[in-house]
């Protein structure tokens, strides 16, 4: 297997999840707006009510399907680990546990909505639509869950997609109080309630999810944010007197055996991150550890935007440090030094079995430095 298929980036987990939250949301708003429409009789182009009122159902049903999808992908995604007690029970889990513990009560209204209309001639028409009124409710949560929790919320087409949204229900709501039969001191209380709230979730939003560091504000937790923080490179300093572990550095090419495990993931920005932990034969204490970062492309590999390459051992593990130079299938070729002025030139080749990789290294000291 090269090495591409595992730098790819996010999983497909992930992208679904991605996928499945964002059209799941916008099922919901029509299915929200639609509710709003046929409260005053909405009957676009003369269509029987009816119809409003059946395609109201279809997109409600299609928007619990796809959330089914979207809990589904989120639990069996490895990277975060979401408990599945986490998906109904809100605040269990110690991934941005406000903002997960919001998607797990829309869930939960939804799938309460869904159940009292399977048995609403059982509940009688008053307490079904008492129950009803909490799609309203359901809406706004959902909202609010995506731009906490996603990866996606500082990107345009997000930003789009949730503005397309606002203003869709906002819309409904103001043709739904422009009916008669609306008084002014409720449709003045309603439209000034709708406005408020945009202003302050617009703030919230250019301070929280849109603004830098919101992943270490909404809760991700530390061994997370710190498994995909970028490493601090060292660049090789100017030649000076060699310390008394000069005697180690190799003085002519050798090649070596490695052998350890790889993991991937994303950033909190969307970054696909992969990194590789190997331990070389030559010198029982020899550690190589090689970060990718980058965009994901469409042959399954990494168009490379940052990169971290080190090697030392236990005792001094970024004896050497430096960037990928190139990256080839499963080869990979870099330059790393030290802070006396040393360089190696360093040429991997590895394949991956599952969660384990292993290959051969090829070490070359360069004269004179980098």
């Amino acid at each position: 297997m090269m090495l591409a298929a595992a730098t790819h980036g996010p999983s497909a987990l992930w992208y679904a999840t991605r996928g499945t939250g964002a059209v799941a949301l916008v099922l919901l708003t029509a299915s929200v707006v639609l509710g709003i429409s046929e409260v005053r009789a909405w009957q676009p182009l003369g269509s029987p009510r009816f119809a409003v009122a059946s395609l109201h159902r279809s997109l409600s049903l299609l928007a619990v399907a796809l959330l089914a999808v979207h809990i589904v992908t989120t639990l069996l995604d490895p990277f975060p680990r979401i408990a599945v007690a986490a998906a109904v029970i809100p605040f269990t889990t110690s991934y941005r546990p406000l903002w997960v513990g919001l998607g797990a009560i829309a869930a939960d209204l939804l799938l309460a909505l869904v159940v009292t209309s399977l048995v609403r001639r059982h509940l009688g028409y008053r307490t079904w639509r008492g129950v009803h009124w909490f799609a309203y409710a359901c809406w706004p949560i959902a909202l609010l869950h995506g731009l906490g929790t996603g990866s996606d919320a500082r990107t345009t087409w997000m930003q789009a997609l949730t503005v397309g949204c606002v203003a869709a229900v906002l819309a409904a709501l103001a043709g739904r109080l422009a009916a008669p039969r609306v008084s002014a001191r409720a449709r003045m209380l309603v439209a000034t309630t709708a406005v408020v709230a945009v202003l302050v979730a617009s703030l919230w939003a250019n301070q929280g999810p849109l603004a830098k560091g919101w992943a270490r504000r909404a809760g991700t937790p530390s061994s997370v944010l710190n498994a995909f923080a970028p490493h601090r490179v060292l660049a090789p300093g100017p030649p000076t007197t060699a310390p008394a572990r000069a005697a180690s550095i190799p003085s002519s090419p050798f090649s070596a055996r490695v052998a350890g495990v790889v993991k991937t993931g994303t950033s909190a920005g969307g970054t696909a991150v992969v990194d590789l932990n190997l331990h070389l034969d030559h010198g029982h204490d020899r550690l190589l550890h090689i970060r990718l970062g980058g965009q994901p492309i469409d042959d399954g590999g990494v168009q490379l935007t940052r990169s971290a390459v080190r090697l030392g051992s236990l005792s001094d593990p970024s004896r050497f440090a430096g960037r990928v130079a190139a990256l080839d299938g499963g080869r990979i070729r870099s330059l790393v030094g030290d802070t006396a002025g040393r360089a190696l030139r360093l040429d991997v080749g590895l394949a991956l079995h599952g969660h384990d990789v292993s290959g051969l290294v090829r070490v070359t000291p360069v004269k004179g430095g980098p």
